[in-house]
Protein backbone atom coordinates (compact mmCIF):
# COMPACT_ATOMS: atom_id res chain seq x y z
CA UNK A 1 0.00 0.00 0.00
CA UNK A 2 3.09 2.31 0.47
CA UNK A 3 2.95 2.67 -3.48
CA UNK A 4 -0.39 4.20 -3.29
CA UNK A 5 0.05 6.09 -0.66
CA UNK A 6 2.84 7.39 -1.95
CA UNK A 7 1.11 8.10 -5.44
CA UNK A 8 -1.26 9.96 -3.62
CA UNK A 9 0.65 12.54 -1.81
CA UNK A 10 2.53 13.01 -5.21
CA UNK A 11 -1.22 13.76 -6.79
CA UNK A 12 -2.36 15.87 -4.00
CA UNK A 13 0.29 18.33 -4.40
CA UNK A 14 -0.27 18.85 -8.12
CA UNK A 15 -4.20 18.55 -7.41
CA UNK A 16 -4.56 21.25 -4.96
CA UNK A 17 -2.24 23.70 -7.06
CA UNK A 18 -4.46 23.71 -9.64
CA UNK A 19 -6.70 25.72 -7.22
CA UNK A 20 -4.21 27.85 -6.50
CA UNK A 21 -3.05 27.26 -3.56
CA UNK A 22 0.20 27.39 -2.56
CA UNK A 23 2.97 25.27 -0.96
CA UNK A 24 2.68 26.36 2.20
CA UNK A 25 -0.91 25.89 2.24
CA UNK A 26 -1.11 22.72 0.98
CA UNK A 27 1.43 21.08 3.11
CA UNK A 28 0.02 20.66 6.14
CA UNK A 29 -3.54 19.32 4.00
CA UNK A 30 -1.58 16.99 2.37
CA UNK A 31 0.06 16.10 5.90
CA UNK A 32 -3.47 15.22 7.06
CA UNK A 33 -4.60 13.41 4.17
CA UNK A 34 -1.96 11.02 4.33
CA UNK A 35 -1.58 10.36 7.52
CA UNK A 36 -5.75 9.22 7.70
CA UNK A 37 -4.87 7.17 4.49
CA UNK A 38 -2.41 5.71 6.13
CA UNK A 39 -4.63 4.82 9.03
CA UNK A 40 -7.67 3.67 6.61
CA UNK A 41 -5.04 1.16 4.78
CA UNK A 42 -3.96 0.08 8.09
CA UNK A 43 -7.31 -1.12 9.11
CA UNK A 44 -8.41 -2.21 5.85
CA UNK A 45 -5.25 -4.34 6.12
CA UNK A 46 -6.40 -6.48 9.63
CA UNK A 47 -9.65 -6.55 7.93
CA UNK A 48 -8.46 -8.29 4.93
CA UNK A 49 -6.36 -10.71 7.03
CA UNK A 50 -9.05 -11.51 8.99
CA UNK A 51 -11.48 -11.40 6.20
CA UNK A 52 -15.34 -12.95 6.86
CA UNK A 53 -18.44 -12.05 5.51
CA UNK A 54 -19.50 -10.11 9.44
CA UNK A 55 -17.15 -7.90 8.64
CA UNK A 56 -18.93 -6.81 5.15
CA UNK A 57 -19.91 -4.16 6.81
CA UNK A 58 -16.86 -2.48 8.52
CA UNK A 59 -15.36 -2.86 5.13
CA UNK A 60 -17.67 -1.43 3.53
CA UNK A 61 -17.47 1.82 5.97
CA UNK A 62 -13.75 1.55 5.03
CA UNK A 63 -14.02 1.65 1.74
CA UNK A 64 -15.79 4.53 1.73
CA UNK A 65 -13.80 6.27 3.17
CA UNK A 66 -10.81 5.59 1.17
CA UNK A 67 -12.73 6.85 -1.47
CA UNK A 68 -13.61 10.00 0.01
CA UNK A 69 -10.20 10.35 0.91
CA UNK A 70 -8.44 9.49 -2.35
CA UNK A 71 -10.98 11.53 -4.25
CA UNK A 72 -10.14 15.19 -2.02
CA UNK A 73 -6.49 14.36 -2.22
CA UNK A 74 -6.73 14.20 -6.12
CA UNK A 75 -6.54 10.35 -6.89
CA UNK A 76 -9.45 10.11 -8.75
CA UNK A 77 -8.41 7.03 -11.08
CA UNK A 78 -7.80 5.01 -7.76
CA UNK A 79 -11.14 6.27 -6.28
CA UNK A 80 -13.34 5.07 -9.10
CA UNK A 81 -11.58 1.58 -8.67
CA UNK A 82 -12.54 1.40 -5.20
CA UNK A 83 -16.41 2.70 -5.37
CA UNK A 84 -15.82 -0.47 -8.06
CA UNK A 85 -14.78 -2.94 -5.51
CA UNK A 86 -17.90 -1.97 -3.33
CA UNK A 87 -20.23 -3.87 -6.07
CA UNK A 88 -18.94 -7.23 -5.88
CA UNK A 89 -20.59 -10.22 -6.96
CA UNK A 90 -19.59 -12.95 -4.14
CA UNK A 91 -17.30 -12.09 -1.14
CA UNK A 92 -14.47 -14.50 -2.81
CA UNK A 93 -14.27 -11.97 -6.05
CA UNK A 94 -14.11 -8.83 -3.32
CA UNK A 95 -11.45 -10.68 -1.48
CA UNK A 96 -9.57 -11.06 -5.02
CA UNK A 97 -10.02 -7.78 -6.02
CA UNK A 98 -9.18 -6.19 -3.27
CA UNK A 99 -5.71 -8.08 -3.28
CA UNK A 100 -5.25 -6.64 -6.96
CA UNK A 101 -5.98 -2.82 -6.23
CA UNK A 102 -4.56 -2.39 -2.79
CA UNK A 103 -2.13 -4.65 -1.68
CA UNK A 104 -0.14 -5.97 -4.84
CA UNK A 105 2.54 -3.78 -4.87
CA UNK A 106 3.18 -3.09 -9.17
Amino acid sequence: MQKIIDETEERAFAFLKEFGFSNDEIAPVVAKGIFDLENTCDKLKILFNDFSEEKLDELDDLLHGLKGLLVQLGNTPLAEAIEKLRDYENIESLHDRMNEILFLEA
